[in-house]
């Protein structure tokens, strides 16, 4: 589905609104024939095959870079094909009450004088990067390799909502786990796990591909003006994989520390239980010995025989009681 479709002139302004491929096609082969600057920037979500085919046509885009577009599920990767430069990137949020990183793919698709961009999945929309990007012309008139950098730039910051909410949910587990609360988060770190692995897994390649588009074979699309700003974002892009592995790395500390604190509470609750069973076990024998026919309790005619025994035998169970509690049994 096209999402927006516009022709940007030499100076940066929007002049055409293109309702479909094949009028970005003509308009493109007209600019090509007269020589006028400028280029076409088609923005599309979900692409059926009917539009990949259109696309591939249109803008002449080698099959085999269109065929990364139909696989899905690429490593964030920089490859040229021919005169098209392809940058797939993963996109990313965290949905907070689910606890889980959602991702999706963008792919663009970098001519001399067009970008395509195709999303797939929620995440990391590009309409507010077009409407930023129409406000400063200057920027536009640097051609497709600004547009390039804006997207580029808006999916990495949309990282920083995602390793935000998973730090914080970092934090909560391990509150949990040195709480006094019985409650085993066992299960919950294990997934928070998961989900900053996977993360860091889709985002690591990305260093490498942001790295090559300030390379020279990269020059014909990104403009020296902008290699500072692609130095950014591998700046920006470092940052975030620094958290994310200091994430990854606290929480497999929390689960050590979570199966010692539950091995220190089940050896606190068995010492509990052979400390009552030991105080138990007194009174126990007591009554066994006298029960037996022995003679019964010594003066157990009398009241006094029966009232003294007992006396003794929970004297006997409090100094247990005394004992085990202030060895730390009980």
């Amino acid at each position: 589905m096209i999402i927006d479709a516009a022709w940007y002139s030499g100076s940066g302004e929007r002049i055409h609104e293109p309702d479909s491929v094949g009028e970005i096609d003509r308009l493109l082969h007209d600019a090509r024939s007269r020589g006028d600057e400028g280029f076409a920037w088609l923005g599309l979500r979900m692409p059926t095959e009917n539009e990949l085919v259109a696309v591939q046509e249109a803008f002449e885009i080698a099959p085999l870079a269109v065929a990364d577009a139909r696989e899905l599920h690429d490593r964030p990767k920089v490859e040229r094909h021919d005169q098209t430069l392809l940058t797939v990137v993963p996109t990313a949020r965290y949905d907070d009450e689910r606890e889980e990183v959602e991702f999706g793919e963008l792919f663009l698709f970098c001519g001399p004088d067009y970008l395509v961009s195709m999303r797939y999945g929620q995440a990391a929309p590009l309409s507010g990067v077009r409407s930023a990007l129409e406000h400063e012309r200057e920027r536009l008139a640097l051609g497709p390799g600004a547009v390039l950098q804006a997207a580029l730039a808006q999916v990495v910051a949309s990282y920083e909502p995602v390793i935000d909410g998973l730090e914080h949910d970092v934090r909560e587990v391990e509150r949990d786990v040195f709480s006094e609360s019985r409650m085993q988060p066992t299960r919950r770190i294990y997934f928070l796990i998961r989900e900053v692995l996977d993360f860091l897994v889709a985002m690591e390649p990305l260093s490498t591909a942001v790295s090559t588009l300030t390379s020279s074979r990269c020059s014909p699309w990104v403009p020296n003006a902008l290699a500072p700003l692609f130095r950014d974002i591998e700046e920006q892009l470092a940052e975030i994989l620094g958290r994310t592995r200091n994430a990854h790395e606290l929480l497999n500390n929390v689960l050590s520390a979570n199966l010692a604190q539950v091995s220190l509470r089940q050896n606190e609750d068995t010492r509990k239980i052979s400390a009552w069973a030991a105080i138990g076990v007194f009174p126990t024998v007591i009554a066994g010995l006298f029960g037996m026919n022995l003679g019964g309790i010594p003066g157990g005619d009398q009241t006094v025989g029966f009232v003294t025994v007992t006396v003794l035998t929970l004297a006997a169970c409090y100094l247990l009681y005394r004992r085990f509690k202030a060895s730390g049994w009980l």
